[in-house]
């Protein structure tokens, strides 16, 4: 559904929003906002002798209002879906007898989830009048799907189809979250296989049922490929990373500006009320934000669609904020099967694999699979050749790099040996980094970077921005990764609790192997100054000054402090790093009365005895 006329040229919203609503009637009886994926729905109802789906997306991606969509459908009743793509077309509209199931409802116990997926039986047998015997199986599902076949002929079959033996192919099964109990379950081997077992024969039996079947979708976060759990099912089509339903859940950026466009001019007025935007930031500036924070998603390298639970509650509420993250399991439940190599990987967007879309089984989880299926990375490239197929992945969005540095920054003992957290370990960083400490921001920084070669190899500089941008999170969100700027993209943009911004730019210093540190020939003596902290040989020395001129000297030409310029106190930061470990931090202060950067601890820095340099605004 689209707004009106009116709500496109002044921002008045003659639809609600619903932040949280898995209901289609209530859309519909509200008036609010509904993004129609109607005509994708048709396409799958359409598909025939094809008849059961799967369907693999993270939580909060809308899987169960697309469910209960389909299940309005089969009721056969075209008048809620007036003025919608599916109501618009050559569409026959029969009734369907539906067999609807949510997993995420039954514990992950395999005898509490048995128990409530009888009583279920039960439950759908007495809505529908079913004459049927209180149930003692999951294959008992059988006598559900037969007794409704028998009892809901379609209208459109001649008559004496009806009166054969035959029971026509016209029962829906809908199945939510399938993969709940297991994920429930994956520290739980013994518990994870009655439930494979059972699930088995679940499966099994609806299969075997597939004549009276009309159309099947089950849905989930992720897809195990060899629990046998849909056994025999070969004609089950997973349409997870089809590109013709890559849009099927999630908002593209064409149906937000349709959908949402007043919503989003009233978002953007409270918005510069409160000083979150300036005043004549305009409707592109709130896109390129809601972009910055919200989009990313793709399954198949070409679509990308934006997170729909945090779109809406965004425009809802008037306020970026981590609505997906903060709604339901983080990352660290699962932290015993993640390193902290993983962890910079994802932030880095250096990781990547040959196998996607299954998860192998309950045992060998494949990280790179699961963090592409529970949404804390995404398809940035598909690389094909006729021998092999390699999905490069990456953080989607500027919501998710939050995640990932929380998580990890509160993971225990992230390292053998290492007692705590990165939180309570290096929280001391951003007092450094508010005092503009350069001494002790290299100390620190240097500090956690030597944990991290012991796991990591031939860093790149985004690696170093990944660990630092942990380090500026580890007391609650204040950093943003690859933020756009002026004319181009900051490593990473500070918002400090006192109030200063800082702009970061990071450079690593090339060498080669005949350049590491010199080692001691002997033992020093009592008192000597320990080696690594602003103790450099000389071409280490040079090297740092260098890349930290070539990371001021970026800052400068690239305009990256302008955004600031209502912001108050302005501070640029550039960081040097030699190897894996040597590293080097210079503040400047931005002065924009005189429109020049100084240091802003007083006190004699390398390189800069001459006249402080002139930015560009």
């Amino acid at each position: 559904m689209a707004e009106n006329d009116k709500a496109l040229t002044n921002g008045s919203n003659a639809k609600g929003l619903l932040p949280d609503s898995a209901d289609f009637l209530d859309f519909v009886v509200s008036g609010s906002v509904f993004v129609d994926k109607t005509d994708l729905i048709s396409n799958l109802l359409k598909k025939s002798p094809t008849r059961m789906f799967f369907l693999s997306r993270p939580r909060r991606f809308g899987k169960t209002l697309l469910l209960d969509t389909i299940q309005n459908i089969a009721n056969g009743d075209r008048t809620p879906f007036a003025g919608m793509k599916i109501g618009e077309s050559d569409y026959i509209w029969e009734r369907y007898p539906v067999i609807r199931l949510s997993f995420s409802r039954f514990e992950s116990d395999h005898l509490t989830f048995r128990k409530k997926l009888l009583d279920k039986f039960d439950e759908i047998a007495r809505d529908q009048n079913l004459d049927l015997k209180p149930a003692e199986s999951v294959s008992d599902i059988d006598s559900i799907i037969s007794k409704l076949s028998k009892n809901y002929p379609p209208s459109h079959l001649p008559n004496k189809s009806q009166n054969t033996e035959q029971n026509p192919a016209n029962v829906v099964i809908l199945i939510d979250e399938y993969d709940f109990p297991l994920l429930g379950s994956l520290d739980n081997p013994d518990n994870a296989e009655e439930l494979r077992s059972m699930l088995r024969v679940f499966y099994s039996t609806i299969k075997d049922c597939r004549h009276m079947v009309r159309f099947l979708f089950v849905t989930g976060v992720t897809k195990f490929s060899k629990l046998s759990i849909f056994s025999g099912m070969n004609s089950i089509i997973d349409i997870s990373m089809d590109r013709n339903f890559s849009k099927i859940c999630g908002f593209t950026e064409e149906e937000i500006k349709t959908n949402f466009h007043g919503h989003i001019l009233e978002a953007l007025s409270d918005m510069k009320e409160d000083g979150i935007f300036e005043k004549d930031s305009t409707y592109p500036d709130f896109m390129k934000e809601l972009e910055f924070w919200y989009n990313g998603y793709s399954w198949d390298e070409k679509t990308k669609v934006y997170n729909p639970f945090s779109v809406i509650n965004c425009l809802y509420n008037k306020e970026f904020s981590h609505y997906w993250y903060n709604s339901g399991t983080s990352l660290a439940a699962y932290k015993h099967r993640l390193n902290p190599e993983t962890y910079i990987n994802i932030l880095s967007n250096n990781l990547n694999t040959g196998e996607l879309a299954p998860i192998g089984d309950l045992k060998g989880l494949k990280s790179e699979s699961f963090l592409f299926q529970t949404g804390y990375v995404t398809i940035a490239k598909i690389q094909k050749s006729l021998k092999f197929i390699n999905y490069i992945l990456k953080c989607p969005n500027n919501e998710i790099s939050y995640a990932i540095a929380k998580d990890f920054g509160n993971l225990d003992s992230p390292f053998p040996g290492f007692q705590g957290s990165i939180n309570e370990k290096y929280g001391a960083f951003v007092d450094a980094f508010e005092a503009s400490d350069d001494e002790e921001c290299a100390r620190l920084f240097s500090s956690l970077l030597d944990k991290f070669s012991l796991h990591m190899n031939s860093p790149a500089e985004n690696v170093y921005q990944a660990i630092l941008y942990i380090l500026l999170n580890s007391r609650g969100f204040r950093a943003t990764f690859e933020k756009s700027l002026g004319d181009g993209r900051i490593d990473i943009a500070y918002d400090s609790p006192s109030g200063i911004q800082a702009v970061i730019e990071i450079k690593r210093v090339r060498f080669s192997g005949s350049e590491k540190l010199p080692k001691l020939a002997e033992a020093p003596p009592s008192g000597s100054t320990l080696p690594g902290f602003q103790e450099y040989p000389e071409h280490v020395r040079n090297g740092l000054e260098k890349s930290i001129a070539d990371a001021v000297s970026q800052i400068l030409a690239k305009k990256y402090v302008r955004a600031f310029y209502l912001e108050g106190e302005t501070r640029a930061c550039a960081v040097a790093v030699h190897g894996w470990t040597d590293s080097m931090f210079r503040f400047y202060k931005v002065d924009w009365n005189s429109r020049t950067i100084s240091a802003p601890i007083q006190k004699e820095q390398p390189g800069n005895e001459d006249a402080e340099p002139e930015f560009r605004d």
